[in-house]
């Protein structure tokens, strides 16, 4: 099964993309090719340069060790990058700049599409 996950809001604001992650490592653990794309404020998310204070979830470590140790495939909004200043010098490494027709293509081929939104 193909699974594709959008998710819109911010990492550290709300927990969408806590559960984001546990359903694509969830997803991935059990065999099924899954991708996530980030759109508008979650773009934050993939930022390399995120410093997380130690009592708190380290996002990016996370989807980048799921990237290398699982194979999830990882697309981000190129506009939504640019509009908040991320280049592509600060996104952890396997993720993507992509677009809205490839996440229109990403749906079209999934078997499943889960929206987190505002």
């Amino acid at each position: 099964m193909k699974l594709t996950i959008q998710v819109m809001v911010q990492p550290y604001t709300y927990e969408d993309l806590d559960s984001a992650l546990k359903i694509a490592e969830a997803g991935l653990e059990k065999g099924h090719e899954v991708g996530i794309f980030l759109f508008c404020d979650s773009v934050l998310a993939i930022n390399s340069l995120i410093k997380p204070i130690r009592a708190d979830r380290n996002i990016p470590e996370k989807i980048k060790n799921l990237i290398a140790e699982k194979g999830l495939k990882v697309d981000i909004c190129g506009i939504c990058m640019d509009y908040r200043g991320i280049n592509t010098d600060m996104i952890i490494p396997g993720a993507k700049s992509s677009g809205l027709p490839e996440l229109a293509e990403l749906i079209y081929k999934s078997d499943r599409f889960i929206n987190f939104m505002a």
